[in-house]
């Protein structure tokens, strides 16, 4: 057979694979209908049926519910169950993958999800700021770009991405940053990824290169396997004015396996916090520092008066970087439960230095 036989063979099978998309649900306000005086919206198994009929378009959409439950409900068993459909699903032919899921926690589980995804596939995550029955619903055209995504060239080889608003975003620089807009998500610090198009993505910036698998022992941050039924205990605080961390005192310690802080301007905490923090770091707990700001994240060496970066490093303390502290709580998680060692902790976080 001809190399360009060959070539025609492969584009022919690419193209039809890529009209197979796995749809996973978990629930959200997408699926979500109010009542008649226009609030109240609660899970409603009928809307996703309606939802589907109205965006499937070409593809060949084979849909599963995991739950239907709102996104401060979704815990890490319904994300093994996730990985575990996406993958067989994928291995099975899919295209890409689209998963639903309320807003609130979607950052975090596009994260958590990144940490695994271990396929060539897409794997995308959307949802709706308004309920199906809501005259202004977002959540048609939001499934319709995922579906997009799921099947874009372009797409392929960058994890998993959150799709929102006719915008790509990569899972790890994703926010949620308004509680009501629909326009709910931005990325930090390079912006959206991609604007959503008929056939494919156009690219705003060219993301870097994902890690291959490996075991938690390295720190390109692409775990093996699946994420555990339950995640340590990892408690964030967040600094403030007259905030000293008087909870540390009380707060027994098979609860914290680690401690994330939420830190002031580029990673800072109360001087008078420092006694405790230097007490938990010496027993070998943890602690990562990010920042509460939304932008501009931690630094290494810009101030260095006591409760600055440079006395919490000096103290023990890893860095954040770039992740905020709802994502930083997520990695040091997967981090303990992997028994990373104390430098694999810090060699990880670096990953996302700023």
């Amino acid at each position: 057979m001809s190399s360009d036989s060959s070539v025609s063979r492969d584009r022919a099978h690419s193209d039809s694979a890529r009209s197979k998309i796995a749809l996973l649900s978990l629930g959200g306000t997408i699926f979500m209908s109010q009542d008649a005086s226009g609030g109240n919206a609660r899970p409603d198994a009928a809307a996703g049926e309606r939802l589907l009929a109205t965006v499937a378009g070409g593809a060949e959409i084979f849909t599963q519910s995991l739950a239907n439950v709102s996104s401060s409900d979704v815990r890490p068993h319904h994300l093994r169950s996730v990985l575990e459909h996406a993958r067989a699903a994928v291995d099975d032919g899919a295209a890409g993958v689209v998963l639903t899921h309320g807003t609130d926690t979607l950052e975090e589980t596009a994260f958590l999800l990144e940490r695994y995804w271990d396929r060539e596939a897409p794997c995308v995550v959307t949802g709706a700021m308004r309920p199906a029955s809501d005259l202004g619903a977002d959540g048609p055209a939001n499934l319709r770009d995922a579906i997009r995504t799921a099947t874009a060239p372009s797409a392929r080889g960058l994890g998993v991405l959150v799709v929102f608003d006719g915008h790509a975003h990569l899972a790890d620089q994703v926010t949620k940053a308004s509680s009501r807009s629909v326009s709910a998500f931005a990325s930090e610090p390079s912006g959206p990824l991609a604007i959503i198009e008929d056939d494919d993505l156009r690219l705003l910036h060219a993301p870097l290169p994902r890690p291959l698998p490996h075991d938690v022992a390295g720190c390109g941050l692409l775990l093996p396997g699946l994420p555990p039924d339950r995640l340590p205990a990892v408690p964030v605080l967040t600094a403030g004015l007259d905030e000293d961390f008087e909870l540390l005192d009380h707060l027994p310690r098979d609860q914290m396996q680690g401690l994330v802080i939420a830190g002031v301007g580029m990673g800072h905490v109360s001087p008078a916090a420092m006694p405790r923090l230097r007490r938990l770091l010496g027993a070998g707990v943890p602690v990562v520092v990010a920042s509460r700001a939304f932008s501009g994240g931690t630094s290494t060496h810009h101030y260095a008066y006591p409760g600055s970066e440079v006395d919490l490093l000096e103290a023990g303390a890893v860095m954040a970087g770039l992740l905020p502290a709802v994502k930083a709580r997520l990695l040091l998680q997967t981090l303990v439960h992997g028994d990373a060692s104390a430098a694999q902790i810090r060699a990880s976080f670096e990953v996302y230095a700023s």
